[in-house]
């Protein structure tokens, strides 16, 4: 008896302790990837902490490139440290990846396969595991060689982030003797640069090497700092005894060399990143708390969510040196493009709704119906989407959804307010882009619309039209809310005029499609996963719905990770380059976007397989890219690794397979199991300050507000709850 009762208590207090040792989605030990598992370049693995990135390099214990921490630019920088064993004379490099590209690319340097191995090849670091989670970067490395009867033999182990206070890199590296002998060595910091660069500043960004710690241009410079106290002329010097392990910590500064140099040796740095890991680990658990928490059975569903969110939270900027205090970037790119923005809006503002104000703000402020990317600062290019004022209602009613707050119509940005700018827009779409039979025309540029680099999605496209009839019923309903009686009738006569030009020019009867029409009156029919966007407005027929739907099937839209952005029968059109919008793959946001819009619409099932196949993604990104292929998980180097739409699949879980439509004066559930869900639950939906949960079960789902049952009933019955 006694016995037992012991094992009892061990079992008890063994999950007690595992319980506490199991990292959380408020933790960023959850995120945690293998390196050998992400499918991304070096370039797109990010250090991200709210201010800059920077990128840590495979295959090496030290290595980083890519930083970005505005105004200081250097995407091409590389920075790694290198040791000099005095008792052998050796110099043990760890730039194998910088050597490794140049043997592959044009021959030169030398083969990494070869090194420490063939004669008069280089030394160098032996790299082991590397793991990622946010802003932590934590490698292994080895040495073991013996050279004319001396042997060098000590193990690496480093930790690498970025900081939210400065524009600086940190590395913490322990190393290890395992010789019976002192080892003595010089850490020599490696940095090479063609350009560095401080946007705005004047001078050269041609980067040199300055001494044996710095690297600069004119125009701004970078140094590599210590807690190594004793420095020698070619770097930092260290000493441990046999068995020993010493631990040391580097700062690399992007600094503007007129302002001061920063001091060789520091004390604190060990401090600094300790700070930066806290800003990272309470931005993080922020973002948890914020949000609705899911759990279930199935972890893969759980994980995608949390992994939505974080790429959310990644595009997050704090800059001092940005246009706002909060800058909703899409991604890695520093623009903030109200059309992204949209596709996560509802997620935003239950995080963080003044900074989703904020970013509505912007656009108007910046964008003046003329220029669609605005950057950290301010807008750039004569270039404008037609897509805008879409957005922008998209923005504004996630953000009275979950604030009741109609008083952001009267902001002022630009000297004018938000519903002046939205009554603008309409004038602008009924006035500039309007043919002869009423029918939105966005004229010869496919470009207004999205990047299709092939023509022909031009002119009367189906979905400027329709969304401009959604828009129009929108902007009735609140001229209607303002009091302002005549404009609401005068908006929806207008979106009940366009409504059925759209169905008696646009719509194809035959193919189940809404086609393009061409001035010359002919037409065209390009099978864009862009029209999935009908789904979200609630005027199509049960027959078109039906037929749009009805497309989204195996092998024509639907391929192993998510939905081809043209379908494969499109072969005008289909483009594997240009993928997020051309075809071979699917922009981030549009798999949520058109899961929620299927689930919301009764299509549960196909919503979920929707769902399903992105989720698959998890397995070989952190955090989702922006256009990654269809068919296989890769992200190409000419778009972003992160994109700030990903929110959208976490908004199609809430609002989508939790069945959860929030209005001004009820909050309707209708949730939705699959049989590879099983059980899921998800707690802290907030509306009008309160808090409920939703339980799914395999025949039945409960909705809870706090601890309380209100109700448990069967799928397909609904569950009202006013205010």
């Amino acid at each position: 008896m006694k016995n037992t009762l012991a094992i009892l208590l061990f079992l008890c207090l063994f999950q007690a302790l595992w319980a506490q040792n199991t990292p959380t989605p408020a933790d960023p030990e959850y995120y945690a990837m293998d390196r050998e598992d992400i499918t991304f370049d070096d370039e797109q693995v990010l250090l991200v902490n709210y201010r800059g990135f920077v990128s840590p390099r495979q295959y090496s214990v030290t290595q980083f490139t890519n930083v970005w921490f505005l105004p200081f630019s250097s995407s091409r920088y590389e920075f790694n440290l290198n040791f000099y064993d005095k008792g052998t004379g050796r110099l043990i490099e760890d730039d194998v990846p910088t050597k490794w590209k140049s043997w592959i690319d044009d021959g030169g340097s030398y083969d990494p396969l070869g090194s420490n191995f063939r004669p008069n090849s280089p030394s160098i670091m032996v790299t082991q595991d590397e793991k990622w989670q946010p802003n932590q970067y934590e490698r292994t490395a080895t040495f073991h060689k013996e050279y004319n009867h001396k042997l060098v033999s000590f193990s690496a182990k480093s930790w690498t982030n970025v900081s939210f206070d400065d524009d600086e890199v940190f590395l913490k590296l322990v190393l290890t003797n395992r010789n019976s002998k002192n080892l003595e060595m010089t850490i020599i910091p490696n940095q090479v640069a063609d350009i560095i660069e401080r946007h705005f500043a004047e001078g050269s960004p041609k980067a040199d090497s300055l001494d044996v710690f710095t690297i600069g241009s004119e125009k701004a410079h970078a140094r590599v700092s210590s807690s190594i106290k004793e420095t020698g002329d070619k770097g930092f010097e260290i000493n441990i005894a046999p068995g020993k392990t010493g631990t040391y910590y580097f700062a690399v500064k992007f600094y503007d060399p007129q302002v001061g140099t920063p001091a060789i040796y520091q004390a604190d740095i060990k401090d600094r990143m300790l700070q930066a890991d806290k800003k990272t680990r309470d931005m993080v658990s922020w973002a948890y708390t914020k949000l609705p928490k899911l759990t279930s059975s199935n972890k893969q569903l759980q994980e995608y969510y949390y992994r939505c969110m974080l790429s959310v939270l990644m595009s997050r900027y704090e800059n001092p040196n940005y246009i706002s205090d909060v800058f909703w970037a899409v991604g890695t790119w520093p623009y903030t493009i109200s059309w992204d923005t949209s596709y996560t809006s509802d997620v935003i503002a239950m995080l963080d709704p003044e900074s989703l104000k904020g970013a509505i703000l912007t656009d108007f402020e910046n964008v003046k119906m003329k220029r669609t990317y605005v950057g950290w600062n301010g807008a750039q290019w004569d270039n404008l989407y037609i897509q805008e004022p879409f957005a922008l209602q998209l923005m504004i009613e996630a953000y009275i959804r979950h604030t009741g707050d109609y008083s952001i119509f009267d902001e002022k940005a630009s000297g004018a307010s938000v519903w002046e700018w939205m009554q603008r827009w309409v004038t602008e779409l009924q006035t500039n882009y309007t043919d002869d039979l009423g029918l939105i025309d966005v004229g010869y540029n496919t470009e207004k619309i999205i990047e299709i680099r092939t023509d022909g999605y031009n002119h009367a496209v189906p979905i400027t039209n329709t969304l401009t009839i959604d828009l129009l019923y929108t902007m009735s309903d609140w001229a209607k809310r303002r009091n302002e009686l005549k404009l609401g009738k005068t908006y929806f006569k207008d979106a009940e005029k366009l409504k059925g030009l759209v169905d008696k020019y646009l719509w194809n009867e035959e193919l189940g499609w809404f086609d393009n029409l061409y001035p010359d009156g002919t037409k065209g029919t390009i099978w864009t996963y862009h029209l999935f966007d009908l789904l979200g407005a609630d005027y199509l027929s049960d027959n078109q719905t039906y037929r749009l739907v009805s497309h989204l099937q195996e092998g024509e839209f639907l391929g192993k990770y998510g939905v081809y952005s043209i379908a494969r029968r499109d072969t005008v059109h289909w483009d594997l380059i240009d993928s997020d919008w051309g075809g071979g793959g699917q922009y981030a946001g549009m798999p949520g976007r058109i899961s929620r819009n299927l689930y919301q619409k009764g299509f549960a099932g196909k919503g979920w397989d929707v769902l399903k196949r992105n989720m698959r993604y998890i397995d070989h990104f952190p955090y989702l890219p922006q256009n990654p292929r269809i068919d296989a998980p890769e992200q190409d180097r000419s778009s972003m690794p992160l994109q700030i739409s990903a929110g959208a699949g976490m908004e199609a879980i809430v609002f989508g397979t939790f069945g959860v439509k929030m209005d001004e004066d009820k909050l309707t559930i209708k949730p939705f199991n699959h049989e590879d869900i099983g059980e899921a639950t998800m707690t802290d939906i907030v509306w009008k300050g309160r808090k409920f949960g939703i339980q799914l079960t395999r025949k039945t789902f409960s909705v809870f507000e706090g601890d309380k049952l209100i109700a448990t009933k069967f799928y397909g019955e609904t569950v009202e709850i006013v205010k």
